[in-house]
């Protein structure tokens, strides 16, 4: 059995007991909140490169600049204005950098970078998520539903020379950037595994869209959460906070990138529907 039919078997599973499991759980609604805020530590762990692959015409994060992983956070806001409707907005930015010495010549958006120079790579993302999203199917006990966003991305990456081999640095500087709307689609849910309490919850989702050739967005995440009132629970999950691959008219891709790591975080609820 390969690894797709393995993932997809369990998917259907797991939609399989969520469904069944509605109709045996009592009668009170366990995620009947109208508004819903989240803030995560996100430990995230970058990878990827910027510029045309295949030449000297682009740096890789990793390889040429050992970026490893650092702090950051992530945030979103759930206005659920309908029994089966919402209204969602995230954030997510970024933000590092790294001074090395070069081990090999770099030709970035037209500027020379060479072998033994000290260079600073400064990396910056950040991402605006407006999104809407409708609970195909709503029981006591949680909610399995499809999550639209509009994420309006800002990426760039700037490379300064800090020093050279002839003690020489400063004033030489080459940046390349991204600025756009990327719309993905994709499931979410929210699932209380215990009898008439919301004490232990589990959710997730899953969006992304295909750019007809040009790239790519895709972006994930789920948690545990241990609720400790009614009103508030810590959460811990991993968050594939993006992946980026946007290719230019050619094959070349022009940026790579991906964000992901653990989080760990709180939730505050408050505001009961009628139904």
């Amino acid at each position: 059995m390969s690894k797709r039919t393995k993932s997809f078997l369990a998917i259907a599973i797991f939609l399989g007991g969520f469904v069944s499991s509605g109709y045996a759980q009592g009668s009170q609604d366990l995620d009947n909140q109208k508004w819903r805020v989240q803030g995560n530590w996100w430990f995230s762990q970058p990878s990827g490169f910027f510029g045309a692959k295949g030449s000297n015409n682009y740096f890789d994060i990793n390889r040429d600049f050992g970026f490893g992983s650092y702090s950051t956070f992530s945030g979103k806001i759930d206005y659920r204005f309908g029994r089966k409707h919402h209204l969602l907005f995230g954030i997510t930015p970024v933000s590092s950098s790294r001074t090395v010495t070069l081990n090999r010549t770099i030709d970035f958006q037209g500027q020379e970078f060479v072998l033994g120079a000290m260079v600073s790579a400064n990396l910056k993302s950040l991402n605006f998520s407006p999104g809407y999203q409708y609970d195909i199917i709503r029981r006591n006990h949680g909610f399995l539903g499809l999550e639209v966003d509009a994420n309006l991305l800002d990426t760039e990456a700037t490379l300064t020379l800090a020093g050279s081999v002839n003690g020489q640095g400063g004033g030489v500087s080459a940046s390349k950037s991204f600025l756009a709307p990327l719309p993905t689609l994709g499931p979410t849910f929210r699932w209380y595994p215990l009898r008439n309490s919301n004490r232990l919850s589990l959710d997730g989702a899953v969006t992304g869209m295909y750019f007809f050739g040009y790239g790519n967005f895709v972006a994930a995440r789920a948690s545990v959460g241990w609720g400790l009132t009614d009103h508030l629970a810590l959460r811990g999950g991993y968050q594939l906070g993006s992946r980026l691959s946007i290719h230019g008219s050619s094959s070349e891709i022009a940026i790579r990138r991906t964000q992901k790591g653990p989080t760990a975080g709180i939730e505050y609820s408050w505001g009961k529907r009628v139904q």
